[in-house]
């Protein structure tokens, strides 16, 4: 779930050998809606057929990721990558790499 256009997003995905592991790929350009609404989140939540509670939301933009998490009453995950100021109150768990997601879900 992006912000991003389709074509750029599976571009992406391909490059990095990754596309193989996602069923549901939702961009903003496709549903024509984007973050922070948190439409886009339950959108993503209806097509993979979890709750809230089962998900976890990561993002990196705690401006556009945590609001949209927060609307949508999802657990958010924060990969810090020095590149936005940390986000107010406690309401999510803070990482730097992906690879620390993982320790999290247990």
């Amino acid at each position: 779930m992006t912000n991003g256009l389709t074509r750029i997003q599976r571009g992406r995905l391909r490059a990095s050998g990754i596309d193989q592991y996602f069923e549901t790929v939702i961009t903003s350009e496709a549903c024509g809606i984007a973050k922070p609404d948190p439409r886009i989140l339950k959108l993503a939540l209806e097509r993979l057929g979890v709750s809230p509670r089962e998900a976890v939301y990561v993002g990196d933009d705690p401006a556009v990721d945590l609001a949209a998490a927060r609307g949508a009453g999802i657990a958010f995950v924060w990969i810090d990558r020095g590149c936005h100021p940390a986000p107010a109150g406690r309401s999510h768990r803070r990482v730097t790499h992906l690879g620390e997601v993982e320790g999290l879900l247990v």
